[in-house]
């Protein structure tokens, strides 16, 4: 099985269509019709399912994506580990992460990690967590971290975190006193929340509606830049999952009061990795700081 063939099948798998792989690797599709054809001839079995709506892997087909996958990732990590050999500290670290953990955590862990080791690059990609889950499982990141969320067969977890819902508001807010608050409680006050389809916006709508309560958001969006920077114009609450102590915070005349609502109280963060693969060195070395950071605090 060579190289070649593979990456042409995993193309296949991932895309669910000869057509589609045969435009994002600008090869021709009878060429890769050809290769995939030689690899069910050597296995002595069909990889693919061939569907009205596309290509599926068979019971087969799956097991060699899986193979394969982990295969090209070791052959990366490989490469990696000799070009270290020319300095140290040098690697590329591929997150996926969802929007607000990647603004609150993973950008100052990055500056930080890079101050210890300059040679070390990193790409960042945001999303929701089902596709940072699915990017992981098939090799497109080496880190992702997903927010309540169960793991998918493929990916295995570094580390199980709960983060408990905080409400963030201004200092002068007058919730900002309490020492925690549920849902019901912010319903009189202006409220911005992430769109319907994120992670966060799941949980919250949840848990109202085993309440029976409806937040109506002034704002919602899928940025969640754009939603921190109209609370802090506006000076209505938002909601994190990005802070490690589990108790009131105050921040830089903002605060943060813990959610009590119980099904807030058990969100968890995932940190995932294809199972089965071995990281890289720079890999590792970033996902041991990461964890450091994560540390919940201990409060005297």
């Amino acid at each position: 099985m060579h190289s070649t063939a593979l990456r042409y099948f995993l193309e296949v798998a991932r895309t669910g269509s000869i057509a589609d792989a045969s435009k994002r690797l600008n090869v021709a599709a009878s060429a890769i019709s050809r290769q995939i054809a030689k690899l069910e001839r050597e296995l002595g079995a069909e990889l693919f399912e061939r569907r009205p709506r596309g290509m599926v892997p068979s019971a087969a087909g799956e097991i060699l994506a899986s193979h394969a996958r982990r295969s090209m990732l070791d052959g990366e990590r490989a490469a990696a580990e000799i070009r270290a050999l020319q300095g140290p500290h040098r690697g590329h670290v591929r997150l996926a992460s969802f929007e607000g953990f990647g603004l609150d955590v993973l950008t100052p862990v990055v500056a930080a990690f890079r101050r210890e080791h300059p040679g070390v690059t990193f790409h960042l990609w945001i999303g929701t967590s089902i596709e940072i889950a699915e990017r992981v499982r098939d090799g497109e990141t080496d880190l992702g971290i997903s927010f309540n969320l169960a793991p998918p067969r493929g990916t295995a977890v570094e580390r199980m975190i709960r983060r408990p819902m905080h409400a963030l508001m201004p200092a002068q807010h007058p919730l900002a006193g309490r020492k925690s608050l549920t849902l019901a409680d912010t319903r009189p006050y202006p409220v911005a929340l992430p769109d319907p389809d994120r992670t966060q916006r799941q949980l919250i709508d949840a848990a109202c509606n085993l309440q029976g309560l409806v937040l109506e958001p002034v704002l919602s969006t899928n940025s969640m830049a754009a939603l921190r920077r109209f609370s802090d114009i506006e000076g209505c609450i938002h909601f994190t999952s990005a802070i490690r102590d589990p108790g009131r915070v105050e921040l830089d005349g903002f605060v943060a009061v813990p959610v009590a609502d119980e099904s807030m109280t058990d969100s968890t963060l995932h940190i995932l990795t294809m199972a089965g693969r071995t990281l890289p060195a720079a890999v590792r070395a970033f996902l041991d700081a990461l964890l450091a950071e994560l540390a919940p605090v201990e409060r005297p």
